[in-house]
């Protein structure tokens, strides 16, 4: 089984791999700053970093004013957390691409590591060269924000949506206005005007619209008639302040809005489940929630992200009956390669292998799309191959799985121009 697993991986490699889940940041910002070091590149551990000490990094590193220095405050940081899949995830960086020969930083390499970083990065044309040639992508399905442009050559755009749900709120009113040249006084010229903004970017490009509400509220959502949204909505507009199920209620009608408009224009519909940051709740990320919202849009592709983790199972069993939703292993191998390797098996026994969605980065820096794309062939593989020796799955449609979850699965479902393996 080893042939098999070494075969599968080099399949893997040869993969111009879709990643379905990107917040990279762009080129010309990338270009842009003066310090890409050990110390700035962190990307999840920035989280743990907040968990273990109840400070972000700034203030970790407060006063100091040499690496040397920043190296001995993150030292027992290290101590206490290196056995988590986010720092691991930054060791395997380390190790692929920026000169780490050992299995941990220690006193002794941290500073070759860091300096190799700040050299290469510093490399005339190190970002195409990382994103093109080492992670070989053929795209990035990337979030957008409202009013944000992106890079076309290396990112495909799914537009954020979660303004649209807050626009009781007048700041955020006044911006989609200023940005539309239109005045927002009722929720018949809001929808007019959500619709005319997902029509903008879907001319520019955009393939679907994504919301990751979760991470403030439930993913419970209700059908809410027109006209108790369009009374409450008007009461904002008027100045006046709703109480938080008044706010709900204009949010999800906004939400089954947003469904109808994925029916007419043919976009796809992205959804954070799962998952939370520190001191999230949670239950509101449930994708069980969904059910309502899934039901009552059976033509509306959803693509749900983070595997649901940790409702892996509750999602499988929701996507075996639910002929509309793909499942997205996005984030998933940075979180837990071995929460990663239970959810592969058992999805691959319940859902039909053309709605696994097997790759999305979601981290800000390219050289960290390669970490995390080296965490997930190593899972993809682990799982292929155990499935192939124990559970009655042919070599045949191991092989076929790999191309679809990394490749194949992403074209067909978000329309891609870029051809199928």
């Amino acid at each position: 089984m080893q042939a098999l697993r070494e075969r599968l991986l080099q399949e893997m490699q040869a993969l111009r791999t879709v990643d379905c889940h990107s917040h990279t940041m762009l080129r010309r910002d990338y270009e842009a700053l003066t310090d890409r070091s050990f110390f700035s590149m962190m990307t999840y551990f920035e989280r743990e970093i907040a968990g273990a000490t109840g400070m972000g990094s700034a203030q970790l590193y407060e006063g100091c004013t040499t690496d040397a220095e920043r190296w001995e405050r993150l030292k027992p940081v290290l101590l206490r957390t290196r056995n988590e899949s986010y720092w691991r995830h930054n060791i395997v960086v380390y190790q692929q691409l920026f000169g780490l020969e050992d299995g941990e930083l220690s006193d002794g390499n941290w500073a070759v590591v860091n300096d190799c970083i700040r050299e290469r990065t510093a490399q005339p044309g190190w970002y195409e060269h990382v994103t093109n040639e080492v992670c070989g992508l053929q795209t990035q399905i990337r979030n957008v924000p409202w009013f944000e442009d992106w890079e076309p050559e290396y990112f495909t755009c799914v537009l954020r949506m979660e303004e649209a749900l807050e626009q009781t709120n007048r700041a955020n009113r006044e911006r989609l206005e200023q940005h539309m040249d239109v005045s927002i006084g009722d929720l018949a010229s809001l929808k007019a005007t959500l619709v005319a903004l997902i029509e903008e970017y879907q001319t520019m490009g955009s393939v679907g619209i994504k919301l990751a509400h979760a991470y403030r509220r439930t993913l419970s959502s209700d059908p809410v008639p027109e006209a108790d949204a369009a009374g409450l909505f008007a009461q904002a507009v008027a100045g006046e302040s709703l109480t938080w199920p008044e706010r709900k209620a204009v949010e999800d009608h906004i939400i089954f809005f947003l469904a109808e408009c994925c029916v007419e224009m043919g976009q796809v519909f992205q959804i954070h489940t799962g998952v939370q940051g520190n001191w999230g709740h949670v239950p509101d990320s449930d994708p069980l929630l969904l059910l309502p919202l899934v039901h009552a849009f059976r033509q509306v592709k959803f693509d749900l992200f983070h595997a649901g983790y940790p409702y892996s199972r509750e999602l499988g069993m929701m996507a075996k009956h639910s002929p509309n939703v793909w499942l997205n292993m996005a984030w998933m191998y940075v979180i837990t390669m071995e929460g990663s390797r239970q959810t592969l098996n058992e999805w691959i026994d319940l859902v039909p292998g053309d709605r696994l969605l097997g790759f999305g980065s979601d981290v800000g820096w390219p050289e960290f799309i390669y970490g995390h794309l080296v965490m997930a062939r190593s899972c993809i593989a682990d799982v292929l191959v155990t499935k192939v020796e124990r559970d009655f799955l042919s070599e045949e449609a191991a092989l076929s799985l790999v191309h679809q979850m990394l490749t194949d699965n992403a074209v067909a479902l978000y329309g891609l121009a870029g051809e199928k393996s």
